[in-house]
């Protein structure tokens, strides 16, 4: 825990996003309570943790994770914004078992969200794998909900990292997604690699 502590002060620190989630301890354990029985299954202590110091918080600074896997809706950018985490607080805009039982097609009773990412679309726990997902709110027939974007909790955390500019400037370089060739190249290629087979067989 201190080392993910350490961590997010690193990047700047957090703040509280709303006077809403302020919450005393016996509220907060109540809240706990109401969503391990949505669930069905009691929150990993680390996430438990995690959320007891910084529910409804955002960091101070434009944060996020550098993904390896695509997600269609950051197009040529490969870091995935963190928004904020979502709050326990029952007033709060984006109050957390709210959002499990608005989104219950994608999340169901085996993802449990805890930060929004992109605006609608949110960073949620495989409470089974013990792995985190990007969850998509919007996504086309041929393109997944669920992608899975770090082994843990503890991966995923220690991972996150301020968007500088050198990501920016990366992002906005062309990158080559597929390549065709012409038949005309196709032939010649042909030609030069039966030329060498035969020579090597000389």
């Amino acid at each position: 825990m201190k080392a993910i502590f350490n961590h997010f002060n690193s990047l700047g620190g957090l703040y509280n996003v709303s006077q809403e989630n302020l919450l005393d301890t016996r509220i907060f354990n109540d809240e706990i309570k109401l969503i391990e029985e949505y669930l069905k299954r009691d929150i990993p202590k680390l996430l438990w943790n995690i959320l007891k110091k910084y529910q409804g918080h955002g960091f101070n600074d434009e944060v996020g994770f550098n993904v390896t896997t695509n997600i269609p809706i950051l197009g040529n950018s490969t870091f995935l914004e963190f928004g904020q985490f979502l709050s326990l607080c029952q007033e709060a805009s984006l109050y957390l078992l709210d959002v499990l039982e608005n989104n219950s097609d994608i999340f169901g009773h085996d993802f449990l969200p805890f930060a929004e990412a992109t605006p609608g679309d949110y960073i949620a726990l495989n409470i089974s794998e013990q792995s985190v997902y990007f969850i998509s709110h919007v996504f086309s027939d041929n393109e997944q909900s669920q992608i899975k974007i770090a082994n843990s909790l503890k991966d995923y955390f220690l991972h996150l990292c301020k968007h500088t500019e050198e990501n920016r400037i990366l992002e906005k370089t062309p990158r080559i997604t597929s390549v065709e060739y012409s038949n005309d190249l196709l032939s010649l290629m042909q030609k030069w690699k039966n030329k060498e087979t035969s020579n090597k067989e000389r």
